[in-house]
C-alpha cells in the first residue's frame, strides 16, 4: 500500500511539471524531481530547440561538446544503470538522458516514461507557443511599417487602440483627443460611411471593400479602398478595425482615362466617339428641338504645308478655346476630325444655334485682327432638328453639307490672305528681306539679260528674287538673329528654310512656277549643296544665277553677327567658290558686269 502511494506522488510530482520561462529553469525543474524521486546522479537534456538549433543541458557530467554527449549517450544507454528516451516524435524535440547507479527498477522506468512524455508536453507546448509569439511578432512588424495598408483599431469608446505608420499618416492620427469622430469627420460621404457602420456592429460580420473619399480640414481629399472588421473580447468590450489602402493614384488614373476616352486630346474637347453617343442618346430620348452646328478651320492644310504642324496644332487649339466660351455650358463642343468641330445645342431653335454660329465665326475672325497673328477663319454650316421625325443625325448631315459649301466659297480668300501673312512674316523675321529682295531682283536681271534670258524667265527669276527665302518663316527668330556663327543643330535646322519654301510655294498657285527653285538655290556646282545633292548642268540655270546674286548681296550687306565685306573681298570669293560652289561661267559674266 505504501508503494501504491508513493507512485501516486511521483505521479503528481510529474504532473506538477511545467515550462518555468526558460529551458534552463526547466532543466533545473528536471534535475530536482528526477533525483528526489529516483535518485539519478546524472542528467543530460538535448534540445533540438523546435527545429531551430541544437542546445545540451547537463548536470553530474564533465565539460564536453554536445556530439561527445551523443556519442556518449549511444555508448551507454543499454547499460542497466542508464535511461535514454526520445523526446516527441523520433528525437524532433530532443532527448533525455538519466544515470543512476544501481540501475532502475522496473516501476522506476515506467514512471520514467512517463515523465519523459510530460517533458515533451510541456516542450512541444513550449515551442508551439513561441512559434505563435514569433509569428505574431513578425505579423506585427510587417502591419505597423506597411508601406501600403493603413491599419486602425478603435476600442469600444472609439478611441484609437492600435494603428500602423501608413494609418497615422492617412487618417491624421494624433494621440490625443482624437476618435472616431475625427474619422467619421473625414470619410466622404459622411452618412454612408455611417450606415455601413452600424451594419457591421449591428451584425457583426466585416464590411465588404468599398472606396471612400478622405478629407482634411483643407478640403484636400485621398481616396481610399477600406474594409471595417468587428472585434468581440466579451461584453463591453471589443471595437473596430479599418483597413484601408490609399487608392488615390489608382483612381486618379481612372479618371485621366475616362477624360481621355471622351476627349479629344489636343484641344480637350469631346472627341468623335462621344460626340456620336450624344446624339444617339438625345434620339433615344426624344428631346427636340436639337441643334447642330459644324465648322471647319478654314486653310489648316496650307498652315501645316507652310508653317509646319506645329503651328497647325496651336491653331486648332485657338479655335477650340473660342469655341468653349461661345456656347453654353450644356452645349457638347466637339473636335470630330483633323480640322472639324460640331456643336450640338439641346433645346436651341434654328434662330438661336444661327445666332450663336455667327458669333462663333466673328468671335474667331475677329481674334486675328489684333497683333501679327495667323489670320484664321472658319467656315460654319448650322441645322436643326425639329421633331422626333427627324434625327439629330440628319442635322448634322445638312449642318455639314452647308459647311462645305461655305468651305468652297472661302477658299481662295483664305489662300491669299496665308500668302499675305507669310510674306509679312517674313519681313517682320528678316529685316534683310524687302531690301535684300529688291537688291537681288536687281542683280539678277543684269546677270540674267547678259545670258539671253527671255522676258518670261526674267519675270520668273524676279518672283524668285522676291520669295527664295519665304521659307524662313518656318525657322526660330534666335536661329535667324543669332549674333555668331551657328551650332551644327542651328545650321541643319536653318537648311530647312528651302523645304518649307519649297511646300509654301506649291501651296499657291502664283508662286508655285519657282517652287522648284526655290527648293535649289541653296545647290552648289559640285553637287555638295542641299537638299537633293544636285550638281552642273542638274541645278536649273535660274537657280545658278539666284545662288550668285544671293552670295555677292550677303557679304556685301552687313550680318547681325559681322559688318559687310569690302567689294574686292566679295569678289574674290566668288572668284574662289567659282567651279565649286557657283557655276564657273556665270561668275565671269557676273563679276565683269560688278567691275
Amino acid at each position: 500500500m505504501e508503494t501504491g502511494f508513493a507512485e501516486l506522488a511521483a505521479l503528481y510530482e510529474i504532473a506538477s511539471l511545467d515550462f518555468p520561462g526558460s529551458e534552463k529553469g526547466l532543466f533545473r525543474e528536471v534535475v530536482e524531481k528526477a533525483s528526489r524521486l529516483f535518485g539519478v546522479r546524472r542528467v543530460i537534456l538535448l534540445l533540438h530547440a523546435g527545429g531551430g538549433g541544437r542546445a545540451c543541458l547537463t548536470w553530474g557530467c564533465y565539460r564536453l561538446g554536445i556530439d561527445d554527449y551523443r556519442a556518449y549517450i549511444e555508448q551507454n544507454r543499454s547499460l542497466p544503470e542508464a535511461y535514454a528516451r526520445e523526446l516527441g516524435n523520433g528525437d524532433d524535440l530532443g532527448l533525455l538522458y538519466l544515470e543512476k547507479k544501481g540501475g532502475f527498477s522496473p516501476r522506476e522506468v515506467r514512471l520514467l516514461d512517463i515523465f519523459s512524455k510530460r517533458l515533451a508536453e510541456v516542450l512541444q507546448a513550449h515551442y508551439l507557443q513561441d512559434r505563435v509569439r514569433r509569428a505574431n511578432e513578425r505579423f506585427k512588424l510587417v502591419v505597423e511599417n506597411s508601406p501600403m495598408v493603413a491599419v486602425l483599431g478603435l476600442d469600444h469608446r472609439g478611441k484609437p487602440a492600435q494603428w500602423n505608420r501608413e494609418a497615422e499618416q492617412l487618417f491624421g492620427i494624433v494621440r490625443t483627443n482624437w476618435g472616431c469622430k475625427d474619422l467619421l469627420r473625414q470619410v466622404v460621404p459622411r452618412e454612408r460611411f455611417k450606415e455601413a457602420l452600424r451594419e457591421v456592429l449591428r451584425t457583426g460580420r466585416a464590411s465588404p471593400p468599398g472606396e471612400w473619399m478622405l478629407q482634411n480640414r483643407a478640403g484636400a481629399g485621398r481616396w481610399v479602398l477600406m474594409s471595417i472588421v468587428p472585434v468581440y473580447e466579451g461584453p463591453g468590450e471589443g471595437g473596430v478595425f479599418f483597413m484601408a489602402v490609399d487608392i488615390t493614384a489608382r483612381k486618379e488614373a481612372e479618371e485621366r482615362f475616362r477624360y481621355l476616352s471622351v476627349r479629344d486630346a489636343l484641344t480637350g474637347l469631346y472627341n468623335r466617339n462621344y460626340f456620336e453617343e450624344v446624339m444617339q442618346r438625345l434620339d433615344a430620348e426624344g428631346r427636340r428641338p436639337v441643334s447642330v452646328i459644324t465648322f471647319d478651320v478654314d486653310g489648316l492644310k496650307l498652315v501645316n504645308d507652310c508653317l509646319g504642324h506645329a503651328e497647325g496644332d496651336r491653331l486648332l487649339r485657338q479655335v477650340a478655346a473660342v469655341a468653349r466660351k461661345c456656347f453654353r455650358e450644356e452645349d457638347f463642343v466637339a473636335r470630330i476630325g483633323g480640322d472639324e468641330f460640331a456643336v450640338i445645342l439641346p433645346g436651341a431653335a434654328y434662330t438661336n444655334a444661327a445666332r450663336a454660329c455667327a458669333r462663333l465665326v466673328e468671335t474667331v475672325e475677329a481674334r486675328g485682327k489684333h497683333g501679327p497673328e495667323l489670320p484664321v477663319t472658319v467656315s460654319a454650316g448650322v441645322a436643326t432638328a425639329q421633331t422626333i421625325r427627324e434625327s439629330v443625325y440628319e442635322a448634322f448631315k445638312q449642318a455639314d453639307d452647308g459647311m462645305y459649301r461655305e468651305k468652297l466659297r472661302n477658299t481662295n480668300r483664305v489662300a491669299g490672305r496665308i500668302l499675305g501673312f507669310c510674306t509679312a512674316a517674313l519681313q517682320e523675321k528678316d529685316f534683310l528681306a524687302t531690301g535684300h529682295a529688291e537688291r537681288l531682283a536687281v542683280l539678277g536681271e543684269q546677270l540674267g539679260r547678259s545670258v539671253g534670258l527671255t522676258k518670261e524667265e526674267l519675270d520668273k527669276l524676279a518672283l524668285l528674287a522676291r520669295v527664295h527665302d519665304i521659307g524662313k518663316v518656318g525657322i526660330a527668330t534666335h536661329i535667324l538673329f543669332k549674333p555668331g556663327p551657328l551650332a551644327k543643330e542651328e545650321r541643319d535646322e536653318m537648311k530647312r528654310h528651302v523645304e518649307i519654301g519649297y511646300r509654301i510655294a506649291r501651296s499657291f498657285p502664283e508662286l508655285a512656277p519657282v517652287a522648284d527653285l526655290i527648293l535649289q538655290h541653296h545647290e552648289w556646282w559640285n553637287g555638295q549643296g542641299y537638299p537633293r545633292g544636285l550638281k552642273g548642268d542638274e541645278i536649273d540655270l535660274l537657280a545658278r544665277i539666284l545662288a550668285i546674286v544671293d552670295a555677292y548681296d550677303a557679304m556685301t550687306s552687313d550680318r547681325p553677327y559681322r559688318k559687310a565685306l569690302p567689294k574686292e573681298e566679295a569678289i574674290a570669293e566668288l572668284q574662289r567658290c567659282a567651279g565649286t560652289q557657283f557655276d564657273p561661267q556665270l561668275v565671269e559674266v557676273f563679276l565683269k558686269l560688278i567691275r
